[in-house]
């Protein structure tokens, strides 16, 4: 047992392992005919990080405020839309083809937009991340509301079940799992399209704004590569978190149904 959870967790390691060991031994940087200025080591990285640590968190303040309000609130669209299509199918997917054709326009023509539409650096950035990341809410919401045990679902037709009892007690929590999934997608999203906005941004703070600012210095490349590494931590965690929110909800859910069982 203890050997398979040890395999569990080395396992995914070793490949980024591997790939850090050959960076810093430059055999990728020949291999791929790639230069340290465009490619620095990861010690470089590593030590430019911890000479600008301060300033790197400092940053990360501006930049993850407004991508986790931007996801939160994106959610809350896109399960709002999935409501409204399964309460309403007749005139609702109007609002889900809406939702998803404002989804696939590029994040790198979204944020000039919305600097031009809202006042203010927060007020873009929430505008393109909410987009970002709403669409995938709304469909994997949907689906999760409407995909239904049908067994079940004849059970409570059987029962004379209203429409509103057969919401709370099926629809939404046969939804959980689909949210989770949502949010999930969502979290890559929401910091792709916080570090795009900020590129397009008038504030001279951020991850995004670092990362654009110092890969045009000529002898700050690492420092970019620096900012580009707290980004990707920063997703994992945000990641992490929601995957530990996902196992206690639905854990306590699945108990609580045992229960009534």
């Amino acid at each position: 047992m203890k050997k398979d959870r040890l395999q569990s967790i080395l396992l995914p390691i070793l490949p980024g392992a591997v790939i850090l060991v050959l960076l810093q031994s430059g055999i990728i940087h020949k291999l791929l005919k790639i230069k340290i200025l465009q490619l620095p080591k990861p010690m470089d990285i590593l030590v430019a990080l911890t000479e600008n640590l301060t300033k790197i968190f400092s940053d990360a303040a501006v930049t993850m405020f407004p991508a986790v309000c931007g996801l939160i609130l994106g959610a809350l669209l896109g399960y709002g839309v999935a409501l409204l299509v399964t309460a309403l199918p007749n005139g609702g997917y109007g609002c889900l083809f809406i939702i998803t054709m404002i989804n696939s326009v590029p994040i790198a023509a979204l944020a000039p937009l919305m600097n031009r539409w809202f006042s203010g650096v927060l007020a873009p950035k929430l505008a393109v991340i909410i987009i970002a990341a709403s669409g995938a809410m709304a469909v994997n919401a949907f689906r999760g509301l409407n995909d239904l045990p049908q067994n079940v679902l004849e059970l409570m037709r059987v029962n004379a079940a209203s429409k509103l009892k057969v919401f709370t007690k099926l629809r939404i929590p046969n939804s959980l799992p689909s949210v989770f999934t949502a949010l999930k997608i969502g979290v890559p999203a929401a910091m792709l399209a916080t570090i795009i906005a900020e590129f397009f941004s008038s504030e001279t703070a951020g991850l995004g704004y670092m990362i654009k600012y110092s890969l045009k210095v000529g002898n700050q490349k690492q420092v970019g590569w620096a900012y580009i590494a707290v980004v990707s931590v920063f997703s994992i965690l945000l990641y992490e978190v929601i995957c530990l929110a996902e196992h206690l909800l639905l854990k306590r859910y699945r108990g609580k149904r045992r229960i009534n069982k």
